[in-house]
């Protein structure tokens, strides 16, 4: 019998009152065995929950202050540090590899390079507001320069040259969200069942719900926006 990774939806140890997800009792990984999942998507998903990369891009204070910033913007208040869906681990990796979109907006820069000179600009305008890095900032100053990012106005020398906002809204909350929802624990909060592979999908029209999928639960409501 084919059996999945030891990966159990984690307790609610952490701060409940900030999420709750619309499918409380669904576990995407009781499909291990099922007609839905193939060998081959099988082992895409254990390797997402089992082979968490090792940070070789990014320098120590730059994975903090990208760790601190991804807290901001996805943050995951109902789970202790090791339930967390790593983020910055998948990042790391599509830049050491340089692994491309097969595109690149115009006013930046590649993508190796706009990420350490967008981290370094974020440290920039931490020092310029606060006098202290990002990491060390406590959440509502963290916030707030994020914001001047997204707003395009964040003082430092480094977004002189690399456009903040364009970084923000379509590099950074882009990757974080990817990744994010590339995990199985976050199928579980939407109710997503995986790659349908090989059964594929039946009711495809908008709202269709196969009779397999998980069915949201009366009463519940979560949105980690």
């Amino acid at each position: 019998m084919m059996t999945g990774p030891t990966h159990h939806r984690e307790s609610q140890s952490q701060d409940t009152s900030l999420f709750q997800s619309r499918y409380p009792h669904f576990n995407v990984l009781d499909k291990w065995a099922t007609p839905d999942w193939d060998d081959q998507t099988r082992d895409a998903i254990r390797r997402r929950l089992e082979q968490v990369p090792t940070i070789r891009f990014f320098t120590e204070p730059e994975r903090r202050t990208l760790e601190a910033v991804v807290e901001q913007i996805l943050p995951q208040p109902d789970r202790t540090p090791t339930q967390k869906v790593p983020i910055v681990p998948w990042i790391d990796k599509k830049l050491f590899d340089d692994t491309r979109d097969g595109y690149r907006r115009d006013v930046l820069p590649p993508q190796q390079i706009s990420w350490r000179m967008a981290i370094r600009g974020i440290d920039e305008t931490a020092q310029a507001l606060y006098g202290m890095a990002f990491s060390d900032l406590g959440s509502d100053p963290q916030r707030l320069v994020l914001e001047r990012l997204q707003q395009g106005e964040p003082p430092g020398k480094t977004w002189q040259i690399l456009p903040s906002h364009v970084f923000f809204s379509k590099v950074l909350t882009v990757a974080i969200v990817k990744i994010y929802y590339a995990h199985p624990m976050a199928w579980n909060e939407i109710g997503y069942h995986g790659p349908s592979s090989p059964r594929g999908y039946s009711r495809i029209w908008d709202g269709g719900i196969d009779p397999w999928d998980a069915q949201a639960e009366h009463g519940a409501h979560g949105d980690r926006s």
